[in-house]
């Protein structure tokens, strides 16, 4: 993580030679060492900003405007990129999705037009993408419309998900008489790869399962509806915020094992501003308290929640956990990003304060795949 502030070593460095150290003199009223300590400080300005510029380049560029995009746990990357398209008076969208590899391998696995042919003029928007803890399969939620010609007013479709393999296949529900999943959004697939599970409802939500390769479905913790749903599938659980979770009826953090459907509620909640976001490891729960407060609840210790001031924004956590990302400004506006310390409190930018759409962290801690701002180029960085 430190890879990116090495400039800013550079900047000290170049102020620093000008302080004088105690040395002995010489006859000629030189400081002795004087010239090769110039020169070694020289030398390590030179490295120091050479690994920086290094270090700025991107190990990796997609050359597309990527509208959302998806990490698996082998750091593959899934990206929907738009197209448009008009078909007499009306202008559609369909997006395409590739996969880019870490090494900067890059294969388009679905065509928009080929995926959603005319007629009738169909725009299918791509929400979010979710790889299985495989890194085996896809769950594409999509916002779909279908548009009357000649009435463009008239508009059918909603939210629906998609199932795909790594290779852009589909993957139907068995016995199914839509092609996709409909009425469903915020999918993700279980740990067995076989399973898939959703947000259904216009919220509260109800949280559904279903198995594609024999259509069995079914709504788990029948009786909860959730305000804010966040899965961590390689575990089989969720976190969830709601108000009907516990007796009391107030305001409750649970975590929910998806395939027991038991809930155990975590800690009460006085208030709620949004993010809902859970650590690689499953024990830390993170959400914003109030518009600038980030909490942070450990699971096992949910008595004792670090709290720090940051802004608002959206924010992801680190390897060690000791650390959040925070990408400040509203999701749909480009900010900075700064890395902050949940045990001291500390602030540090990161990518010479750039400005950035969105980013993701891999998942093994080393990089970050972000977008640019306007046209949102993809690109790798490592994190040192």
């Amino acid at each position: 993580m430190r890879g990116f502030d090495s400039i800013h070593t550079a900047e000290v460095i170049s102020l620093n030679i000008g302080k004088h150290q105690p040395t002995s003199c010489r006859r000629d009223g030189r400081r002795a060492g004087e010239f090769p300590a110039l020169v070694a400080a020289l030398f390590l300005i030179l490295t120091v900003a050479g690994i920086a510029r290094s270090q700025e380049k991107p190990r990796m560029v997609l050359e597309e405007d990527v509208a959302t995009f998806a990490v698996s746990q082998d750091n593959k990357i899934v990206c929907a990129v738009p197209r448009m398209k008009r078909i007499k008076k009306v202008v559609i969208e369909r997006d395409d999705i590739w996969v880019v590899t870490p090494g900067g391998g890059k294969k388009r696995i679905v065509e928009g037009d080929k995926f959603m042919p005319v007629p009738p003029p169909t725009t299918y928007v791509v929400d979010s993408l979710a790889w299985s803890p495989d890194g085996q399969r896809i769950a594409m939620n999509m916002n779909i419309q279908v548009i009357s010609t000649e009435d463009t007013s008239e508009v059918t479709g909603g939210k629906q998900i998609a199932l795909l393999d790594e290779n852009g296949q589909e993957l139907k529900v068995a016995g199914s008489k839509s092609r996709f999943i409909e009425d469903a959004w915020n999918g993700a697939w279980l740990a067995d790869g076989q399973s898939v599970v959703y947000l259904s409802g216009v919220g509260p939500y109800k949280i559904m399962r279903v198995r594609p390769s024999d259509g069995k479905s079914s709504e788990l913790f029948e009786g909860h509806t959730f305000d804010v749903v966040t899965w961590d599938t390689k575990r089989n659980q969720a976190f969830a915020i709601g108000r009907n979770l516990s007796i009391s009826g107030r305001l409750a953090l649970v975590q929910l094992d998806l395939v027991h459907e038991t809930v155990r509620e975590i800690s009460r909640l006085e208030d709620f501003f949004g993010k809902l976001i859970v650590s690689s490891s499953g024990k830390h729960v993170g959400y914003f308290e109030n518009g600038d407060t980030i909490t942070v609840v450990d699971t096992a210790r949910p008595q004792a929640p670090v709290r720090v001031r940051a802004g608002i924004g959206r924010f992801e956590f680190t390897r060690d956990e000791r650390h959040v990302l925070l990408k400040h400004g509203p999701e749909e506006k480009s900010g900075d990003l700064v890395w902050i310390g949940l045990t001291d409190g500390s602030f540090r930018p990161i990518l010479h304060d750039l400005l950035i759409h969105d980013f993701k962290i891999t998942p093994d801690g080393d990089s970050i795949v972000i977008t640019d701002p306007g046209r949102r180029i993809l690109k790798l960085y490592p994190l040192l």
